[in-house]
This record gives C-alpha cells, sequence and structure tokens, in this order.
C-alpha cells in the first residue's frame, strides 16, 4: 500500500471490533456480519499494511506487537470519526439556532431561564457552545455569538450590547461579615479570581480601596468559568468579584450576598452578534428579539452587608 492511500474504513471497523472483543465471531456479531467477512475483511487489511496483526492460536485470535500499536490508532481515529458524526445531527434540524455563549452567561444567565425560553419559543431547538474555543466565523457554522470578551471576540461584523456587567463583590452569608470588614480596610480574606475582563485590582482602584499588601491579592484559586468561581464563594471558599446578573441566580436562593453597595457600573457588557441568512433566519430573529427582551429586565439584589 503506498504512503498516500488508507485502508477501507469498513476493513478497519471489523479490525478494531475483533481486537477489542479478541474473537471473529463476537466482532461478526457486533457488526451484523458474518465472521468469514470479518476474516476476509482482516486479511484484505494485513495484506495492505504489509503486517500480520493477529495469530491464530487454536480457535482464539491474538494481537501481534504490531496490531496492538496499530489498534490503539484505529481505536482512537474511530471514536474522534463517531464524535464527528454524531455532532452532525443538530445541523439535520431546520429549526435548530446556533449559539456560543460565554460560561457566565450560559450558566449563570440563560440557563435559569431555559425553560422560559422553551415555552417562548416552542418551534426553536437551542445548540449552546459554551467551550470557551475561538470563533472563526469564517469557518464556524454559528447564529448567534455573545462575549464578554473587550474587544467583543473580534468577529469584524455589527455587535450589539446585549447586558451591561456591573460588577459587585459576593460572599457565603458565613464570610460575609469579615468580607464586608476587609473591603472597609480590615484583615485579609481568601479572594476567589476569574479569568474574565475584571479583575481584583481594577475593581478596588475603581473603588478608591487600597490594595492588600504582598500576595493578598493574587492569592488564592482563579477559575475559567464564572459558575465554578460563584459556586466556590457560596462554598464559603473566599470573595467573589462578580457581574450582577451573573451572579443574582445564587443572591435569590440566599447562599450569596452582595457586600456593600459599592459597585463597579459598566465594568464589563456583554455583546451579541447576529448572523442570521439562509437556513432558519426566523428563529435567529425570534431568538435574538427574545434575549433582547430578557436582558431588558431589570436585575433586583436586597440586603447588602457592610457599607
Amino acid at each position: 500500500m503506498t504512503r498516500d492511500r488508507l485502508p477501507p474504513l469498513k476493513s478497519l471497523e471489523g479490525f478494531e471490533a475483533a481486537a477489542r472483543l479478541g474473537s471473529f465471531a463476537a466482532a461478526a456479531q457486533e457488526l451484523g456480519l458474518t465472521q468469514s467477512a470479518i476474516s476476509h475483511q482482516v486479511r484484505n487489511l494485513e495484506e495492505a499494511l504489509g503486517h500480520a496483526l493477529f495469530r491464530r492460536v487454536y480457535r482464539q485470535v491474538v494481537l501481534t506487537d504490531a496490531g496492538r500499536d496499530f489498534h490503539r490508532t484505529v481505536r482512537d481515529m474511530l471514536k474522534v470519526l463517531r464524535g464527528g458524526v454524531s455532532r452532525l445531527a443538530p445541523y439535520r434540524k431546520a429549526n435548530s439556532v446556533i449559539v456560543y455563549a460565554d460560561a457566565g452567561f450560559a450558566g449563570c444567565w440563560l440557563q435559569p431561564r431555559l425553560g422560559r425560553l422553551m415555552a417562548d419559543l416552542p418551534g426553536m431547538d437551542l445548540w449552546l457552545d459554551s467551550r470557551g474555543l475561538t470563533v472563526d466565523f469564517d469557518t464556524t457554522e454559528l447564529d448567534i455569538f455573545l462575549t464578554d470578551a473587550p474587544d467583543g471576540g473580534d468577529t469584524g461584523l455589527p455587535e450589539e450590547v446585549l447586558l451591561r456587567l456591573d460588577h459587585a463583590v459576593y460572599a457565603a452569608p458565613a464570610l460575609a461579615q469579615a468580607g464586608a470588614a476587609f473591603l472597609d480596610g480590615g484583615s485579609p480574606v481568601p479572594l476567589l479570581h476569574d479569568e474574565g475582563p475584571v479583575d481584583w485590582a481594577g475593581w478596588l482602584a475603581h473603588c478608591g480601596l487600597p490594595a492588600p499588601k504582598g500576595d493578598a491579592l493574587i492569592a488564592g484559586p482563579t477559575f475559567t468559568a464564572v459558575p465554578a468561581l460563584l459556586g466556590a464563594a457560596a462554598d464559603g471558599l473566599g470573595l467573589a468579584l462578580a457581574a450582577q446578573a451573573y451572579a443574582a441566580p445564587w443572591v435569590a436562593r440566599g447562599e450569596l450576598v452582595p457586600l456593600g453597595d459599592r459597585v463597579w457600573e459598566g465594568a464589563a457588557h456583554l455583546t451579541m452578534v447576529v448572523r442570521a441568512k439562509g437556513r432558519g433566519d426566523v428563529h435567529v430573529h425570534a431568538l435574538a428579539d427574545w434575549l433582547r427582551a430578557e436582558a431588558g429586565f431589570p436585575v433586583v439584589e436586597t440586603g447588602g452587608v457592610g457599607g
């Protein structure tokens, strides 16, 4: 077999099943083929590769060293390929709207509203991606893009501000008193950090508060996802600096309380890019309008601690 040719996919499936199950008969049963068909596929594969992949020992088959090595490659390749095929399913849904959103917006703002979204737009199927990947509109099929990145994700497309992300400090009730004292110049308490655009140094400077001495300002765990940050704060592990719109569910459940009335208004913004063209335009516009309407609702917080 020349270097630029690959063996047929069917032969790889038969080989992988036989290698994994240790039996041509079991592989044939799993794939809905005859045992002779599996044997034929493996024999063709061995001839194409120029290597024996199995040793026949009585009625059993045992992988050779080359077979074990090749099985790892084929197993991983088929796993990736099957995953890619399974991800195609949403593309076949005519009413699917593909949305990329930062984890903070997806987990803290949108997820609590999903029930209302599904009730209000029953004909739309949401496909939500919040993996934190770099989005390239030239190569990615995407309908709505939401991010709090300072440059709006640099998509080159028209964008609009959906949410103003005013930031405040939050703590579990048990840590609230010590946290409020810290903000008034008292002893340091553990701080939790977010990889987002707003950090403790900027917040303290905006509020005219002195930074703690030493490494107290940068010590502590850092989170790439706001839900994890707020969950850690609710567990009493430290103070969280977060957008009011994102902390609202934890505050409503009594798991977090805002410390005082110091708020950095407009510390960040969540922008939205709508790329509606071709398939699903009606549903894309409907979802964008729904998000705009929901974002117009005020965030209500009560019971601040300290001053």
